[in-house]
């Protein structure tokens, strides 16, 4: 009885939730702020009650968690026109209590959703914030605060950082509704659309299977934004599928892992990816997503490399995979129209919240038309549910980044720390990338891309774009770092879920997987030193050769990883091999020709021997 009431509250909740925003997005209920803490305050009852769902003998401290979400939220609300005019200088000891309790809810509803990496990072920021000042002198050493100072700051002074700053507004404004979206494309059977384009790609190479989960795994990851949970939806049928095909669990596992891993980088949703650049960097949506296009074709064709050289390698025969034309046909405007509608809305200018609006209504439209897409009511609500839930993680984990970037802005560190970066690499632009690269990737481990990206885009961002680097450039690169650092070991969250799935090894699937995913790791120093990925075609001929290059890199990197170019390759010959991606990314950096003949030079003379040799070996069996 217990658990039926609970499941009540907690659909009246999560439906609610998507009703206000819906609603919120067409009309201003309320102001700017007001919303983000109607907004926060959402997610973290949902959060709490969808955790008091999973009962165990800690059940009065959850209920407690909930009960105090409901407090703090009507007291934030109810205060708000006071709190926003003498907040920062007037705030009373019941209000700093209100605060210090709200920065607790947030870190532990975070911790639910997420873990415990990210409030680890935060409680360090807080405490910097506390203690920083007594380091000595240099790049760690903070500007004292006080201690309510410190809490106005965070929470009630309603600041330009903190819990209720520009990461929680992008959150409510932005995130929220696509979350829902995500949703409901796969209550309406969408999902079916990708499954029978990942068939149709199959039956066109020798891969069939392994292609299938790079093409679909991608689309589905570009609509969830979540690289991991990704990985479990689709993973469950691409990767017994790549088993099946004759590929071993820990190169199945990989693949799936990298292809949804890539799915955040690839147009025209990347997740959430897109939507926060925009608003920590000004630049209009359209634009990111038509940079952001060449980058995503480049990763999608150095792991479709990586996964038709393995077929080869594995002596993998063409499949005939079945493709339903009709579902393909009938279930494509269920993902295509809403598609078209998101890319129409932005181009002409409206904003996100109102884009995402339609995007929900017409998915919703779309699936009552067929009995097969039409949800029931359960159904329906269940979708809702799942995508409040998964945005009001999102929102925590933004309010909680809030923290990390008040600490970052407020102490100097911000400033400082590019500095030292800046100066260390000097006037280095490679050095200063490498540095900059290393950092990505360790803030990133075992954070949502969206989040790590905050904390790199921040912090890093400023030190490449001082160097000269374009400014959307720079932060697509420290985007595409952080968010395939969950490929990298010890954490390599995407290849946890994958292994799990395929049975196989953690280690060899995550290590495996890196070299399926070698791209996202090489695509940022690209998108750094070739101007045409921004769409920069002064020179024509130059930008013909490097993206020739780019193409050209990829296919010797998989190849020579892989052990496979035209026939079997041993370890020289890969080595050999390896020489040419590296010669073409020297030309790339520096633009001497000289390393483009040579790197061109090496693949053409090994393909030729390679291909002499094969019809050697053949004659002689």
């Amino acid at each position: 009885m217990v658990k039926l009431v609970l499941d009540i509250v907690i659909a009246i909740t999560g439906v609610a939730m998507v009703v206000y925003h819906l609603i919120y997005s067409q009309y201003l209920l309320q102001g700017p702020k007001e919303h983000w803490i109607t907004h926060l305050g959402f997610a973290l009852l949902l959060t709490f009650l969808l955790s008091l769902r999973r009962r165990n003998k800690f059940w009065p401290m959850k209920l407690a968690l909930v009960l105090m979400a409901i407090c703090l939220s009507i007291y934030l609300w109810v205060c708000y026109p006071r709190l926003e005019i003498y907040g920062m200088l007037m705030a009373n000891h019941l209000d700093l209590l209100v605060g210090a309790i709200l920065i607790f809810l947030c870190l532990e509803a975070t911790r639910q959703s997420f873990g415990w990496v990210v409030p680890i990072v935060a409680i360090l920021a807080i405490a910097y914030m506390f203690f920083g000042s007594y380091l000595p002198e240099g790049v760690f050493h903070a500007m004292p605060l006080k201690s309510d100072m410190i809490l106005e700051i965070l929470t009630v002074g309603f600041a330009d950082a903190g819990i209720f700053g520009p990461m929680i507004a992008v959150s409510a404004t932005y995130i929220f509704l696509f979350m829902v979206f995500a949703a409901l494309v796969q209550t309406s059977g969408a999902n079916e659309f990708f499954n029978q384009v990942g068939n149709l790609v199959g039956q066109k190479v020798r891969s069939s299977a392994a292609m299938a989960a790079v093409v679909t795994s991608g689309l589905v990851g570009s609509i969830s934004g979540q690289s991991g949970p990704n990985v479990m939806i689709t993973g469950s049928f691409t990767i017994p599928a790549m088993k099946k095909l004759g590929y071993k669990p820990e190169q199945a596992g990989a693949i799936e892992a990298a292809a949804s891993t890539g799915g955040p980088i690839i147009p025209p949703v990347m997740g959430v990816a897109a939507f926060l650049m925009c608003g920590i960097t000004g630049i209009p949506y359209a634009k990111i997503i038509g940079v952001a296009v060449l980058p995503a074709l480049l990763y999608v064709f150095s792991a479709g490399a990586y996964v038709e050289f393995q077929a080869a390698k594995l002596n993998i025969t063409p499949q005939s995979i079945e493709v339903n034309y009709r579902e393909l046909i009938l279930r494509a405007p269920l993902f295509l129209c809403p598609l078209a509608v998101i890319i129409a809305l932005f181009v002409v200018g409206y904003t996100p919240m109102y884009v995402s609006f339609w995007a929900c209504i017409i998915i919703l439209i779309l699936s009552l038309f067929r009995k097969q897409t039409r949800p029931s009511l359960k159904g329906l609500m269940d979708g809702l549910v799942h995508g409040a839930s998964i945005g009001a993680s999102i929102a925590t984990i933004c309010a909680v980044l809030g923290l990390v970037l008040a600490a970052i802005t407020n102490t100097g560190l911000g400033v400082k720390l590019p500095a030292a970066i800046g100066a260390f690499a000097g006037e280095n632009l490679i050095l200063a990338l490498i540095l900059t690269g290393i950092s990505s990737l360790i803030l990133g481990i075992g954070m949502p891309a969206s989040a790590a990206y905050i904390l790199v885009a921040v912090v890093l961002a400023p030190v490449l774009v001082k160097m000269g680097v374009n400014l959307l450039a720079a932060h697509l690169f420290t985007f595409y770092l952080a968010n395939f650092s969950y490929l990298t070991p010890p954490v390599a969250l995407s290849a946890v879920f994958a292994a799990k799935l395929a049975g196989g090894n953690f280690l060899k699937t995550a290590f495996e997987s890196m070299k399926v995913g070698i791209g996202g790791f090489v695509l940022p120093f690209m998108i750094v030193w070739v101007g045409a990925f921004t769409w920069d075609f002064s020179v024509p001929s130059s930008a013909f050769i490097s993206l020739v290059s780019c193409f050209v890199i990829f296919i010797g990197i998989q190849a020579s990883l892989v052990g496979y170019f035209v026939r079997r390759i041993d370890y020289k010959e890969r080595l050999l091999l390896g020489m040419s991606p590296i010669c073409l990314m020297i030309y790339l950096a520096t633009r001497s020709i000289m390393w483009f003949v040579v790197g061109i030079g090496i693949l053409i003379i090994l393909f030729l021997w390679e291909r002499r040799q094969r019809k050697v070996l053949s004659m002689i069996r």
